[in-house]
């Protein structure tokens, strides 16, 4: 049994478990691929959108987990605390740091023996970091998390509403031949279309948390795109012309 099958037996028990019990179940968090995977099965087996909703834990979470809803919750009510929390992390002398970066919270968490499943989003900082993990084991985590690369941290579980990391966004502008999204990932990662084209194939690239199976998609403006090995983007839309006719297009590289 692959990880696709493996997943897609997951899902499926946790739906029937859901609707048998008529109580919340919840998968661990899902890569983009998995979250795409997950949203095909649940298409096919045409299972109500009401049923289900995929939490991060903040708005532009990529790593999200997968909850099915009881019949008395509506999506409005659900609370992502009681599945997600967030974890701050703080060196505990600001004199003795190397500023950690995401690679190094991640190694940390493995080195723990912590599961990529347990973990979302890491938001490494200039002076703290924000981990999201799944709230069963949060105290846990925070307890055993004492030090990243040669770092000694304090950890401490917060409010999702405290996890106050913002990704650094820088301006892109540049000038393209359509809103193609292979054009669009040349610009923004300095590639040509070919190549942009062929992380397409590759299935590299998602927008707005689906995989882009085609390279002629055209992303909404306000469309966040991530692009597997080179980062993201949110694209904003076009405005004028140059002077050859190629359309003018402007997006944020989140950095």
């Amino acid at each position: 049994m692959d990880d696709r099958d493996r997943l897609e037996g997951r899902i499926t028990d946790l739906a029937a478990r859901t609707r048998a019990g008529d109580h919340l179940t919840r998968t661990g968090f899902l890569s983009l691929e998995e979250q795409s995977q997950a949203m095909q099965l649940l298409r096919s087996r045409d299972i109500p959108e009401r049923e289900y909703l995929f939490a991060g834990g903040y708005p532009e979470a990529d790593r999200r987990v997968l909850v099915f809803l009881p019949s008395w919750m509506e999506a409005e009510a659900f609370d992502p605390e009681s599945v997600i929390s967030c974890l701050r992390v703080r060196p505990r002398s600001a004199r003795f740091t190397d500023h950690p970066g995401h690679r190094d919270y991640l190694g940390a968490l493995m080195h723990l023996g912590i599961t990529r499943e347990v973990t979302g989003d890491i938001l490494p900082g200039e002076t703290e970091a924000f981990l999201f993990v799944l709230s069963d084991l949060a105290d846990t985590i925070a307890g055993d998390l004492t030090q990243v690369r040669h770092t000694s941290v304090h950890a401490e579980k917060v409010p999702l509403t405290a996890c106050s990391a913002v990704q650094r966004r820088e301006d892109v502008t540049g000038s393209i031949a359509s809103e193609r999204i292979d054009s669009l990932v040349g610009m923004v990662f300095h590639l040509s279309r070919s190549a942009a084209k062929e992380h397409i194939d590759r299935e590299l690239v998602y927008a707005g948390g689906r995989l882009v199976r085609s390279a002629s998609y055209v992303p909404r403006p306000g469309e966040r795109i991530s692009v597997r090995g080179l980062g993201k983007f949110i694209y904003l839309g076009t405005g004028g012309n140059t002077k050859k006719g190629r359309l003018i297009a402007r997006a944020q590289r989140l950095v």
